[in-house]
């Protein structure tokens, strides 16, 4: 499993975005939790992906969206990231 984190200023507008990617790469959603901290959005999308490629393609496409920014991506129950 791994945990996908990022902060938007429009979350409406990101987490459709960030889980069109999810489905067309066919991951699996696991949860999805979105908290308000200040004027943006903290956005945590848990995937039951078991690549860390897979993980690491879809941060890398997250992290395109225009307004995204602190993308981070780690296995969950381990140190590290998704490659």
């Amino acid at each position: 499993m791994y945990t996908l984190q990022f902060s938007s200023p429009d979350p409406l507008d990101h987490v459709c975005r960030a889980l069109d990617t999810v489905r067309k790469m066919d991951l699996a959603l696991a949860s999805l939790q979105v908290d308000g901290i200040g004027d943006a959005f903290r956005v945590s999308i848990a995937l039951d992906a078991n690549d860390p490629s897979s993980a690491g393609r879809l941060r890398e496409r997250v992290s395109s969206c225009v307004g995204v920014y602190e993308v981070t991506c780690k296995p969950e129950g381990r140190a590290g990231r998704c490659d």
